[in-house]
């Protein structure tokens, strides 16, 4: 599952860049249940104590969370295998090659023009390997 936890009006960007890729929407229906969660949702069900597993896995998403978005990897029990900040995922995203002066090695390759849609595929493509560990 790739999850998407934030704060209301959190993630537009997200939204309408690389969220409308017809690439990573084939990614994502191919391998993923993709949602968003609002934090407040979150911390109401971790605090629910009559359901203790989703509690669980509520807090398991609010653990790795940090403002204003936070996309996540997740097993179907809650465990969290590889996330990203939406401010740091934006952050990759402007870094042109020509400018990589720290030798960070971000690739925009992968036949994808868009940085943001090339970087996205990639942190899917390394969600799913990581999770292959845990299966």
């Amino acid at each position: 599952m790739v999850s998407f936890c934030g704060r209301r009006g959190s993630g537009r960007t997200l939204r309408e860049t690389v969220l409308e890729s017809s690439p990573v929407l084939a990614l994502l229906n191919q391998s993923f249940i993709s949602s968003w969660s609002l934090v407040k949702e979150l911390e109401d069900l971790q605090a629910d104590e009559k359901n203790p597993d989703l509690s669980q896995k509520a807090r398991l998403h609010l653990e790795q969370y940090s403002f204003p978005v936070e996309m996540m990897v997740v097993l179907p029990n809650g465990t969290v295998v590889h996330h990203i900040n939406a401010n740091n995922f934006l952050d990759q995203t402007s870094v042109k090659p020509e400018e990589d002066e720290l030798g960070m090695g971000f690739s925009f390759s992968g036949g994808f023009e868009d940085p943001s849609t090339s970087t996205y595929v990639r942190f899917l493509k390394e969600g799913l390997d990581k999770a292959k560990t845990y299966l």
